[in-house]
């Protein structure tokens, strides 16, 4: 089971170019085979000065499947059709987001940091399997070509 806990307050800031920028401190560590997360301190001193901007996008969803997992794992809702049903969106929709759950930690990792390939979004997910096998899936991540420019 992977969970992961908001461990302080999100900070927003904003740059001279109108960007605004957030940080959420979280921070996954492998244990025993679970994923666990320390301390909002010791998530600050992981993040680097002028690392790329994560895509909120993929940073929602993931909240959100891990956030359903957990609900699942705890039998707090029972189904997919039931979150579904709370969250007055489509089953079909929560089941992608899901599926999110699925990846290699390490592929959620550069997520989070902002450092997934170019075309790893959101659509993309929507519109390709992901394989099981964490292996293959960083093959896979590997080959996204980067998305066309606006």
């Amino acid at each position: 089971m992977n969970y992961f806990y908001l461990t302080g307050t999100p900070v927003t800031t904003f740059d001279c170019e109108k960007q605004i920028r957030t940080f959420i401190p979280l921070k996954f560590n492998k244990r025993s085979g679970r994923c666990i997360v320390t301390t909002s301190e010791d998530a600050m001193k992981a993040t680097e000065p002028n690392s790329p901007l994560p895509d909120t996008t993929l940073m929602n969803a993931l909240s959100k499947a891990f956030h359903w997992q957990r609900l699942l794992d705890r039998g707090i809702v029972h189904s997919g059709t039931e979150i579904a049903r709370k969250e007055n969106t489509d089953l079909a929709t929560v089941n992608e987001i899901l599926r999110l759950t699925l990846l290699d930690p390490g592929i959620v990792e550069s997520i989070l940091r902002g450092r997934q390939p170019e075309g790893l979004t959101m659509n993309w997910f929507n519109t390709n399997p992901i394989p099981w096998e964490w292996k293959q899936q960083r093959q896979k991540i590997k080959g996204i070509p980067p998305s066309p420019s606006d």
